[in-house]
């Protein structure tokens, strides 16, 4: 016949043991999730600074951009990401109807609204001053006969040098996509970034609470015994 004692010694073991397992699987969990967590922190801070990068290195502030009409298809699509170099004047930009330079520019109707991106197709000198006519591959009239305006050279952000399909999609969901909060507009990416840091706090915090109690258990026992 088994001691009571002992019995219980041997319950108090099988629970331990129970508790170690749970222990050791919510630690994996929170470690698997504490890295996914940081990964898509890196992630998000990265493109950030990729960005930065990128507008120091073509010289505009404006070195991503994502087409928002089908007016250059089939050469642009919807949603591709292009790569833009800014810096540019009239002598380094070549215009020609069949294979000129895709420039993405100021709209001369609506500086403040959204960059148009077409192909410049003339360049004209009028007072001194050099002016672009462009044109959308998938347009029929370019933009003068079309609109009535030609592009001021400096209305001209950068020609395209690269394009990336479809990743632009990802670009205008990040930063162009508002949350407001308390009546103040920020980007779904800086959103997101936040909502990182504070997921990192909260498990570190919990983390640490954890392995204080667990401390003082230990203690407990110790001193029980």
């Amino acid at each position: 016949m088994i001691p009571v004692s002992q019995k219980l010694g041997d319950e108090e073991l099988i629970e331990r043991s129970k508790g170690g397992y749970t222990q050791r699987a919510n630690k994996l969990f929170k470690n698997g999730l504490f890295g996914a967590i940081l990964l898509i922190l890196f992630a998000l801070i990265g493109s950030l600074a990729l960005q930065w990068i990128l507008a120091l290195a073509l010289q505009t502030s404006t070195p991503l951009h994502t087409p928002i009409s089908r007016s250059m298809e089939p050469t642009l699509k919807v949603g591709d990401l292009l790569i833009i170099h800014g810096g540019l004047k009239a002598e380094d930009i070549y215009a020609n109807p069949k294979d000129g330079d895709i420039i993405v520019f100021k709209n001369p109707s609506n500086p403040n609204g959204l960059p148009i991106v077409h192909r410049a197709i003339e360049k004209v000198q009028k007072d001194g001053k050099w002016y672009f006519i462009t044109k959308g591959d998938n347009n029929p009239f370019d933009d003068r006969k079309a609109f009535g305006w030609m592009v001021p050279e400096d209305y001209v952000i950068g020609k395209v040098i690269y394009v990336i399909p479809k990743v632009g999609y990802l670009l205008r969901g990040l930063d162009e996509t508002k949350i407001y909060i308390g009546g103040y507009a920020i980007t779904l990416r800086m959103f997101l970034m936040a909502v990182d840091i504070l997921a990192l706090l909260y498990l570190e915090l919990t983390s640490y609470r954890e392995s204080s109690q667990r401390e003082a258990e230990e203690k407990k026992t110790a001193d029980n015994h």
